[in-house]
């Protein structure tokens, strides 16, 4: 796993949604922030490395697209999949390694990543 701190800027329609998305359907700690010249916003601990903040306005360094590593993106497919999280394609093979995407309810873009070497030593 990328040992190097990661915070993804997301801009989220309704901050009450998205703390009930992040905090009950993906199993992430969230705290709420408050910020004098950011407003409030909801910061959400993905894993050890990766911090999300979420707000509603915008942000210089916001981003739609999270891609978050897995350690075993089967099991976590359906771990979500049975707290009614929708994904878009099923887990597929790709250079990088085996890959599920799905949105939060603003739209934004999660890409679960369980990084894979296919090359043979």
């Amino acid at each position: 796993m990328n040992q190097s701190a990661k915070l993804f800027y997301v801009q989220v329609t309704q901050l009450n949604d998205a703390d009930t998305f992040y905090a009950n359907c993906l199993g992430m700690p969230t705290e709420l922030k408050m910020g004098s010249e950011k407003g409030k916003g909801i910061l959400v601990k993905a894993d050890h490395n990766t911090n999300i903040f979420l707000s509603e306005q915008k942000n210089q360094y916001q981003t739609d697209r999270i891609v978050l590593t897995s350690d075993d993106c089967l099991e976590d497919y359906c771990r979500l999949k049975s707290r009614g999280v929708i994904f878009k394609n099923s887990p597929v093979y790709l250079s990088e390694g085996l890959s599920i995407e799905f949105s939060d309810p603003s739209g934004n873009r999660i890409i679960l990543l369980e990084p894979r070497n296919y090359i043979e030593d």
